[in-house]
């Protein structure tokens, strides 16, 4: 940085910078004043401004610095539950209509899904949740396969073993679910038969959101009964539901 040209904000942020650099340790004043070759008096005025708004942290009272806990929460800002559902319904409301399935427009919470939004379609089926709020186990919809394929290999196998006692209620074999997971990771959607009240359905699930949505979980999943979506068209269906997702996730990621 040219220090002839040096401003508050340029200064703000090469410490932010220099600090991103430092680790969990953090810096000194003196060490801070240096690496940036600016006064210790004009540093520690930044730094004073920058701890106002949780953006640095200083470990005591004569601590280091380091990067406070409102970068995180800014780098990893997700859109808010009104946004999803106000973007999405178009989506499903198109995906309901060209494919005549319902469709349902899932989130994680935890180890859990929770359905935000649906649209009912022509051809019907017995839902496991009963309309928005309803929540299942991960895995126990194919949404939540969906949420585990994408997730870290130690992360899932942990969801996984932590939700195992959860599946014998729901009849779902954890065997098939990992067969899911490895569908999914090979074509990009995940299809398969669960069982509602006794009723066979099958259900296709595609993500519903992209790498620039940061720590935004979300899936569309669309359910047909037994007979009502030919194995060959699968494909097709996810390519129709990735065609009307495609806007949604660029004005998500314009909010």
């Amino acid at each position: 940085m040219n220090k002839k040209a040096s401003s508050n904000v340029q200064r703000a942020a090469e410490i932010l910078i220099t600090l991103g650099g430092a680790g969990t340790a953090g810096m000194s004043l003196a060490s801070l004043a240096e690496a940036t070759g600016d006064a210790k008096s004009a540093v520690h005025r930044a730094l004073v401004s920058l701890a106002e708004y949780g953006l640095v942290d200083q470990t005591g009272r004569r601590g280091n610095y380091r990067l406070g806990p409102a970068i995180y929460a800014l780098a990893h800002r997700t859109p808010s539950i009104n946004d999803l559902v106000t973007v999405f319904r178009p989506a499903l409301m198109s995906i309901t209509a060209e494919t005549g399935l319902s469709s349902f427009l899932m989130v994680r919470a935890g180890l859990d899904t929770v359905c935000l939004d649906f649209q009912t379609g022509v051809i019907t089926a017995q839902s496991l949740i009963q309309g928005v709020g309803g929540r299942l186990p991960l895995g126990v919809g194919l949404a939540g396969v969906v949420f585990l394929a994408m997730m870290p290999s130690e992360a899932c196998e942990r969801a996984l073993k932590i939700n195992e006692p959860r599946y014998g209620v729901w009849s779902v074999d954890p065997a098939v679910i990992r067969a899911e997971i490895a569908q999914f990771r090979r074509d990009g959607f995940v299809y398969g038969r669960r069982d509602s009240m006794d009723i066979a359905n099958l259900t296709l699930s595609v993500p519903a959101y992209s790498e620039q949505l940061f720590n935004c979980e979300a899936a569309v999943s669309v359910l047909a009964p037994i007979g009502g979506l030919r194995d060959d068209a699968a494909s097709d269906i996810a390519r129709i539901m990735r065609q009307h997702l495609d806007q949604p996730v660029a004005q998500l990621n314009g909010l």
